[in-house]
């Protein structure tokens, strides 16, 4: 099986050059938290290899990737991922780790991964890790990230800041619309590691929205207005006292055919 293994490593490797190890990045920016989504894509000699290992040094190594290997794979990527962004954080505002905070880790490792492990069939996982910011980044001068080199990203800011400058991407591209919008590829500074880096400044065209309090006949009563408050105080004491007395009336009534019918029933029994 090794031997096969490796013959068919090197034939991927000589081939078509369908192997592949494909890493994309998308990550959405908010003013109080940010969520960068990972795709992760093994095809050809790369699926073998991530399968291999999965088998090996999780499994029974026994050339079949179980369910529970794989379910084992996951539990050890989400540590993994929280241990390496723990150990050196992949996001800084104002060149600053401090004010970044992940509130969660999450993957999704691809079910096609579980059979033969010679099996060349892609794979694709996704990961999702959940961030928040102490500060508003509309605040921020710069936002930077740590990616894999040579990987697409794609980033989205919110509305009201805009991208005035960038380094650290290449084959970048961007678009404005109600937000600022970027894509391009992490530069290799090394073979695995790529930093960009986001110049910021804040949109003074851009506003926040605001509320139309003005009178409308349709809109839902105001119940923290002062008359507001005294007319549905005055109706519900109204209601009440109209209640009772109906329900003074109504005991009434019953009481008075009670006391008839037990009258008659009295003189009948009398009789």
């Amino acid at each position: 099986m090794r031997l096969f293994l490796a013959l068919v490593i090197i034939a991927m490797s000589a081939g078509t050059g369908s192997a592949a190890h494909l890493w994309m990045n998308n990550i959405t920016v908010n003013e109080y938290n940010m969520t960068w989504n990972y795709t992760e894509t093994f095809t050809g000699a790369e699926s073998i290899s991530y399968r291999v290992g999965i088998d090996s040094e999780l499994g029974d190594n026994d050339s079949f990737v179980s369910a529970w290997e794989l379910l084992k794979a996951d539990r050890e990527t989400r540590k993994s991922l929280k241990s390496a962004i723990d150990k050196e954080p992949d996001v800084r505002i104002n060149n600053e780790t401090g004010g970044v905070e992940v509130l969660d880790v999450d993957s999704t490792l691809s079910p096609d991964t579980i059979g033969k492990t010679h099996s060349m069939d892609a794979i694709v996982n996704r990961y999702n890790v959940i961030y928040r910011f102490k500060e508003n980044i509309l605040n921020t001068s710069s936002i930077w990230f740590l990616g894999q080199a040579n990987s697409p990203v794609t980033i989205v800011m919110p509305p009201g800041v805009d991208i005035i400058n960038s380094s650290g991407i290449s084959n970048a591209s961007k678009n404005v619309t109600n937000h600022s919008e970027i894509t391009g590829f992490f530069e290799g500074m090394t073979m695995d590691r790529g930093e960009i880096t986001l110049y910021l400044a804040r949109n003074t065209s851009y506003k926040v929205p605001e509320i139309n309090i003005s009178s409308n006949i349709n809109a839902p009563p105001d119940f923290t207005s002062p008359v507001q408050t005294e007319n549905l105080t005055m109706n519900f004491t109204k209601s009440v006292k109209e209640i009772t007395l109906k329900a003074r009336n109504a005991t009434i009534i019953i009481a008075a055919v009670v006391i008839i019918v037990l009258i008659y029933v009295f003189k009948v029994k009398r009789r």
